[in-house]
């Protein structure tokens, strides 16, 4: 009898920790790594994920289509394709083309950081650094380049790329600035980029006077 207890009080446990859990909205479609459909009150809309920029993998223009894009969208299809997940908001909620701009939680865990943890994206802030994930994002992102992770992982001459920062972000401004520039170590440049195009991907532009 204990032993029948302790099954029903195990499976009750589990069902509640599986609501609590379980996401309200329908995964419909995976657009590409940073976009998705859900069914939101009975209407399908699309979700741009704050923050994040994966790279291009459905864009009109085949040309801007990149391999990496196309892996950074069969992830998002393994974790979001006909799941349920919960949506955070923060500031504007939608964007120019109509999208909903929102965090999406997955388990009770926020996938956009997810994807910045796992080199599928930047820590992407060209419309404003995040609220509430700010510190998370930064060190997400700082962990994913130094694994060198899917888009931190070029190569050039067969070699890995050493992970030097060699442009820093200014928060602030964002704007990006090379090791000869007078602003590079100011105090808002905390921001650290291996390339010119990382920094460029993130949402910065390059500094007036240094031109990097």
């Amino acid at each position: 009898m204990k032993k029948l207890a302790s099954i029903v009080f195990a499976v009750t446990v589990f069902l509640n920790v599986s609501i609590a859990f379980a996401g309200q909205y329908s995964v419909l479609r995976v657009i590409d790594g940073d976009t998705i459909q859900i069914l939101l009150n009975g209407k399908k809309e699309k979700i741009r994920m704050l923050n994040v920029d994966t790279p291009e993998s459905v864009h009109p223009d085949q040309s801007r289509n990149t391999e990496m894009g196309r892996k950074a969208s069969k992830y998002t299809k393994s974790r979001l394709e006909k799941r349920y997940v919960d949506l955070e908001f923060e500031g504007k909620k939608r964007g120019k083309y109509g999208r909903l701009l929102a965090y999406v939680i997955l388990d009770g865990h926020n996938y956009n950081l997810e994807l910045v943890q796992k080199g599928w994206s930047p820590y992407y802030t060209k419309y404003g650094e995040s609220q509430k994930y700010h510190s998370e994002f930064l060190a997400a992102e700082k962990q994913a380049q130094k694994k060198r992770l899917n888009i931190w992982s070029k190569k050039k001459n067969n070699k890995p790329v050493t992970a030097r920062h060699n442009y820093h972000g200014n928060v602030k401004s964002h704007s990006f600035h090379g090791p000869s520039c007078r602003h590079y170590n100011c105090r808002n440049c905390t921001r650290t980029f291996t390339s010119r195009e990382d920094a460029i991907n993130a949402g910065y532009k390059p500094c007036g006077i240094c031109r990097p």
